[in-house]
């Protein structure tokens, strides 16, 4: 296997590979931030869906929204999210499980017949270690999780976005990484299937992103 395709792999489980992206058009919502946090996270959602080629659609016909995006300060004012006890009916343990691992972000995906993205929820609280990164890198690090069914450890390492200034810019901002952005669109390209467990997968996707070296010239695409 050649490194492109083993680094897809780790991306999407590494020996457990799955890969899933949505089958339809994507309804995103943010709840819990103020207007210009808000627009913060709309916009990054824009970007990676203008990336992959994924519309966005004000309502979805069956959910209202299927892009879900809760931010809070604590887990326990999720009951009080709209909607949310609605999509997650175990929601109390679910909290209680957060606050054991202390953890400060959860995501959870739904799946149509075929094992496609149908439907995606993260739940973010603003601790201080989350306080500690800009919004935009927030924003946008969490609009590409929630675009592809990434595996958690293998993101880590290999994380989609990166803070870059340029020429223009008075201050770093959140880009996405050239080499993810291809993967993005190549994961997208309509000849490949919208979900597979298959480790094959990776080499189709990675003769459309292409070696390395020439993806890490190439200008950032959001």
């Amino acid at each position: 296997m050649n490194p492109t395709a083993e680094r897809i792999q780790r991306l999407f489980g590494g020996d457990n590979f799955k890969f899933a992206r949505w089958s339809g058009t994507i309804s995103p919502v943010v709840v819990g931030l103020d207007d210009k946090g808000t627009q913060l996270f709309e916009e990054a959602i824009g970007a990676i869906a203008e990336v992959a080629g994924l519309k966005i659609d004000e309502i979805d016909p069956e959910m209202g929204a299927n892009m879900m995006v809760y931010i809070m300060g604590d887990w326990a004012h999720a009951t009080q999210a709209p909607n949310l006890p609605n999509f997650l009916p175990d929601l109390p343990a679910l909290i209680e499980r957060l606050n054991q691992a202390n953890a400060n972000r959860y995501r959870v995906f739904a799946f149509d017949d075929a094992g496609a993205i149908r439907a995606s929820i993260t739940l973010l609280r603003y601790d201080e270690q989350m306080q500690e990164a800009p919004v935009d890198y927030i924003a946008l690090t969490e609009a590409v999780l929630a675009t592809l069914v990434f595996d958690e450890r293998g993101v880590s390492e290999d994380r989609p976005v990166v803070m870059a200034k340029f020429d223009d810019d008075e201050f770093a901002r959140a880009v996405l990484s050239p080499w993810h952005a291809k993967l993005l669109k190549a994961a997208y390209d309509p000849t490949i299937p919208a979900a597979s467990g298959e480790v094959s997968l990776t080499m189709r996707l990675a003769a459309r992103v292409g070696n390395e070296d020439e993806t890490d010239e190439d200008d950032d695409d959001a």
